[in-house]
């Protein structure tokens, strides 16, 4: 809105600026089904998720995908924020055009604005955490998510996966790729059964996984 105005002078710029949003979108939502397959190599022991933990590091995969992962978040995170009703009399005019329309896709804006800022949040903190706590191993994982972190990360999965959610499905459906109902339904199926298997994840590593030696 204000800030769109002030970074998109031109309608050139203001186009390469939503392809830099949707790519760089598409590309963290994509990220966070990886990580969750990656994480829950941690089904298969412990020892089998230090080992594949230790190979991405010794070919810098890890620090490849945490640099590029920040980029994305840090770009995306801009692009998206400058649609956004940062002006108190821009967010009464768009709550009262929400209720007043009662458009699902005005909605799931507005959701995605509130899960994009707490995802931002929730997400430097876990990069931050296991920066501080460099190399990954099980064990400290465990120790993460035993002392306090399971509701944290099961906060992170949901929001994240609902933030993603909406947001493939409003690229969808802005370019035309795929009728409204099949492509909400096939998504939601898609963020609910990732989500599941993050949560597995999570309780393997808070019941199983000892926090003090693997």
């Amino acid at each position: 809105m204000y800030v769109q105005k002030i970074l998109t002078k031109t309608p050139r710029g203001e186009a390469w600026m939503e392809l830099l949003e949707m790519i760089s979108g598409l590309f963290l939502a994509l990220f966070i089904q990886v990580h969750i397959l990656a994480v829950s190599n941690i089904l298969f022991g412990a020892a089998a998720f230090d080992q594949k933990s230790h190979q991405m590091d010794e070919y810098f995969i890890s620090h490849i995908a945490i640099f590029l992962v920040c980029v994305a978040i840090l770009g995306h995170g801009l692009l998206a924020m400058r649609k956004a009703p940062w002006r108190v009399q821009e967010a009464q005019i768009v709550w009262r055009h929400s209720k007043l329309l009662r458009h699902d896709e005005t909605w799931y804006w507005l959701v995605q604005i509130i899960t994009g800022l707490a995802v931002l949040i929730l997400a430097v903190i876990h990069i931050a955490g296991v920066l501080t706590d460099w190399p990954i191993q099980a064990v400290k994982s465990a120790a993460r998510i035993q002392s306090g972190g399971f509701i944290f990360y099961l906060i992170l999965i949901g929001i994240a996966q609902v933030h993603a959610f909406l947001g493939i499905y409003r690229i969808f459906i802005k370019w035309g790729w795929w009728p409204r109902k099949p492509i909400f339904k096939y998504l939601a199926y898609t963020a609910i059964a990732f989500s599941t298997f993050g949560v597995f994840t999570l309780f393997v590593f808070l019941l199983f996984i000892s926090a003090g030696g693997a």
